[in-house]
């Protein structure tokens, strides 16, 4: 869980990530001090009734947003619990709603027990060397044109990871989503230019 929380406390303005499960329980967080557990217990409680309010789309993350005077906070509800976020209004949105979608998919297991570890943090020599992926946009902007950074940074996102930290086991996920954007007609000369990077394990 540290991991999936230090994925959304990397997102710019967010200040406290707390889980709950469904029965209100505080699973993990990580608040400023200010926050203490018996406090984020108590707000567990008080937020539980919501989940049962909130309908639930897999399409689609529902959540709610309240005003402070300095800051914001956000409700998420996932399968198995929510998300309690706050964060200071310079929150870049897209960014958190693109976390959000890849931590509402590894988080219900770590709530239900079914996955009881956390993915352990890349060590030295385990993640995709930048100039790899600076490599792999050039290519991919040959047929995607200049939004491909973007492109390549939202997807890394959506699996839970910056692009200076994409495990390479993970980089077929990317190559994968990138190409099924790439035009029918291009498509096989695009595949004939990304071949080494797929059969490279490094």
């Amino acid at each position: 869980m540290n991991h999936l929380i230090g994925n959304i406390k990397n997102v710019p303005g967010v200040i406290g990530v707390a889980f709950f499960k469904d029965d209100g329980t505080l699973s993990a967080y990580d608040f400023p001090d200010a926050y203490d557990k018996k406090l984020l217990n108590q707000v567990g409680l008080k937020f539980q009734p919501i989940k049962e309010i909130l309908p639930e789309d897999e399409g689609d993350i529902v959540y709610l947003c309240w005003e402070f005077e300095d800051l914001q906070g956000f409700y998420y509800p996932v399968e198995g619990g929510w998300v309690n976020i706050i964060s200071s209004f310079d929150l870049p949105m897209p960014v958190l709603s693109l976390t959000m979608t890849a931590v509402a998919n590894k988080l219900p297991g770590l709530l239900d027990g079914s996955a009881n570890t956390d993915e352990p943090p890349a060590k030295s020599g385990e993640t995709v060397p930048l100039d790899r992926i600076h490599q792999l946009e050039k290519i991919f902007s040959l047929y995607l044109g200049p939004a491909t950074p973007v492109l390549f940074k939202r997807i890394a996102q959506q699996l839970g990871f910056a692009l200076d930290q994409v495990p390479p086991d993970k980089l077929k996920n990317i190559l994968d989503t990138m190409m099924a954007k790439v035009p029918e007609s291009k498509k096989a000369e695009a595949e004939e230019q990304l071949k080494p990077h797929y059969s490279e394990k490094r």
